[in-house]
């Protein structure tokens, strides 16, 4: 498998897994509100889940452009992007990849 090709599946399986974390918070918000004893418990519980929804979307965009970025690449680029996709990817472990 070539570099670049590489790299994409890198961050398509990273897209996967964030896909799937949404699906997972979306579904305990649903327990989670189902089991809040009143409205405005139910209401922050959402809030909260669509702000961590929200911030897996945005990085799930950014990794789809940085994959519509090496498709473009010459061989000379890849190292450079390969370089920053690892440092992004690895910093995400805390919970935000870097804009």
């Amino acid at each position: 498998m070539s570099l670049k090709d590489s790299l994409i599946s890198k961050l398509e399986t990273q897209i996967e897994a964030w896909e799937k974390q949404v699906d997972s918070m979306k579904a305990k918000a649903q327990e989670r509100k189902a089991n809040a004893d009143n409205e405005k418990a139910s209401a922050q519980i959402q809030e909260d889940i669509a702000d961590q929804v929200q911030r897996l979307q945005h990085h799930m965009e950014d990794a789809r452009r940085q994959i519509e970025e090496l498709r473009q690449a010459g061989e000379s680029r890849l190292n450079d992007l390969k370089h920053r996709i690892d440092h992004w990817l690895g910093q995400d472990k805390g919970g935000d990849a870097p804009h």
